[in-house]
């Protein structure tokens, strides 16, 4: 009598493959994305001018470092956010004394936001910037 194939073996190999196909396209799908995200720079330059120290770190999204432009940042980041979400209350107190601590600890509170909260109030608070002259 013939042996008849494992039809359960050769099952589990397809979804093992399947598995391997689906993690390749995610993880293709996933390089696209990082890569035709717009760089943080982009959004930086159209925000305003920049604290000093700030120029030095590559993976933080800087904070603009005078009181009209954190002003935009923190309304920005109330619609973002929330008004009483303790970024939007650390950006507008910076913003109110101007205070070189309030204005360190606003940047570190904005740091630990998602980098998509950070992206999304970088460009409301661009787009709210008065145009260069």
């Amino acid at each position: 009598m013939p042996r008849r194939p494992n039809y359960g073996q050769d099952r589990a190999e397809r979804q093992r493959k399947k598995a391997a196909r689906r993690d390749e396209r995610l993880a293709a799908k996933a390089e696209r994305r990082e890569k035709n995200w717009p760089s943080d720079s982009k959004l930086v330059d159209s925000a305003g001018p920049m604290a000093a120290g700030s120029a030095a770190e590559s993976s933080d999204a800087p904070t603009p470092a005078d009181a009209a432009a954190m002003r935009r940042l923190a309304q920005a980041l109330a619609f973002v956010c929330g008004p009483d979400h303790p970024a939007t209350l650390a950006l507008q107190r910076a913003a109110q004394s101007g205070a070189a601590d309030d204005v360190e600890r606003a940047r570190a509170i904005f740091q630990q936001l998602a980098a998509r909260e950070q992206r999304v109030a970088l460009a409301i608070a661009a787009a709210a910037a008065p145009p260069p002259a």
